[in-house]
């Protein structure tokens, strides 16, 4: 079994986690993560708490960040920009894979 799979078993769907687990799972500096945070990239559950927390999907996220950063040396204004791109891109599939789904049974 390798590191991502079970790093993918360790979290809960519905679970959260902090902000010191994000940050070994993205590989990105507090900086870089306070960014993504500052730019809407990554949205703590509540944003007011004096610790911040994430949803577990916002570790998805962060590793992505990572390996974007590390790939093509981008900063988290960038990185932010390419995150929402990639939320929109799996938002669309999702809808396309409905609209599938009601052709194929009607």
């Amino acid at each position: 079994m390798n590191i991502e799979t079970v790093e993918a078993l360790r979290i809960d769907e519905r679970g959260e986690i902090g902000w010191a687990q994000l940050i070994e799972l993205s590989g990105l500096s507090d900086a870089e993560l306070t960014e993504l945070v500052d730019d809407g990239a990554l949205v703590p559950v509540d944003p007011a708490a004096p610790s911040w927390s994430f949803t577990a999907y916002s570790a998805v996220v962060a590793r992505t960040a990572g390996r974007l950063h590390r790939d093509f040396d981008l900063d988290a204004h960038g990185l932010a920009v390419v995150l929402r791109f990639v939320a929109k891109i799996e938002e669309l599939e999702r809808q396309l894979r409905a609209l599938r789904a009601g052709a194929a049974g009607g």
